[in-house]
C-alpha cells in the first residue's frame, strides 16, 4: 500500500466518522470512541504486519511517518471530542431538567414529563403510593424503602426488568430488559442520586431483599 493510498484511506475514514456522528447525534459518543479505538489499533496493526513501512530505500519514509502521526493524533482528537460532546449533551439535559423542574413547581403535585410519563409508570407509582412505599412531597416523590428496591421498581417500569427464577440456585435473579434507564430524570423525581448506577451494579445478580413487594405491584 502506497503512502498516497494510506493518506486517502485515513482522510476517507475521518470523513465517514464525522458523517456518522452527525447522523446519529444521540450516539455520537459511541461513534467517536469506537472510531478512535479502531483507527488507533488499526494503525498499530498495519505497522506491525508491515503494510505501513517506516523505512523506504534504507531511509525514513516521512510521508508514512506523517500519516501515522495524523492517524494516532486524529484518534486522540476523536476521543477528546467524544467526551466534550458528551459533557455538552449532559449540560443540555441538565438545563432541560431545570426548566422542567421550574415548570413543575408552578403546578400542584407531581407531574411526570418526558420519558417518565408512561401508562405503566403512572399505574405502578399510584399502587406504590397506595401501598405506602412512597408519597408525594411537593413536586417530587419520597421513597420510603431501600434505594435498591427503588432501582428495581424503576427498572421494571422503564426497561422491562424482571425476576428470573433458577431451579438450580433456588432463587430469582435480576434480569435486565430493553430500553434506556432514565437515571437523571428519576434522580430529580425522587431526589436521589445514583439510582441507575446501583441498578447497573446488580445486573444478573439475585433480586434485592423484599423484591416480592415490588413484583406484586405489577400483577
Amino acid at each position: 500500500m502506497s503512502s498516497l493510498q494510506i493518506s486517502v484511506l485515513l482522510i476517507s475514514a475521518f470523513i465517514i466518522v464525522m458523517v456518522l456522528a452527525t447522523i446519529f447525534k444521540r450516539q455520537q459518543r459511541k461513534v467517536l470512541w469506537s472510531s478512535a479505538i479502531l483507527i488507533f489499533t488499526g494503525t498499530l496493526i498495519l505497522i506491525g504486519v508491515g503494510v505501513i513501512k517506516l523505512i523506504k530505500n534504507n531511509q525514513p519514509d516521512f510521508v508514512a511517518l506523517t500519516g501515522i502521526i495524523v492517524a494516532l493524533g486524529g484518534s486522540g482528537v476523536l476521543a477528546y471530542g467524544a467526551e466534550k460532546l458528551h459533557a455538552k449533551m449532559r449540560e443540555k439535559d441538565r438545563q432541560m431538567l431545570q426548566n422542567a423542574s421550574i415548570q413543575q413547581e408552578e403546578q400542584n403535585g407531581v407531574v411526570l414529563t418526558g420519558r417518565l410519563d408512561t401508562h405503566i409508570a403512572r399505574k405502578i407509582f399510584a399502587k406504590a403510593i397506595e401501598a405506602g412505599y412512597m408519597e408525594e412531597v411537593g413536586t417530587h416523590y419520597e421513597w420510603k424503602n431501600t434505594k435498591t428496591l427503588l432501582a428495581y421498581m424503576c427498572g421494571r417500569i422503564y426497561c422491562g426488568d424482571k425476576p428470573e427464577y433458577s431451579k438450580i440456585d433456588r432463587k430469582s435473579f435480576w434480569t435486565f430488559g430493553e430500553g434506556l434507564f432514565p437515571d437523571v430524570e428519576l434522580g430529580v423525581l425522587f431526589k436521589q442520586n445514583g439510582i441507575g448506577q446501583l441498578r447497573q451494579n446488580r445486573r444478573d445478580e439475585a433480586v434485592p431483599n423484599n423484591a416480592d413487594i415490588i413484583d406484586k405491584l405489577f400483577r
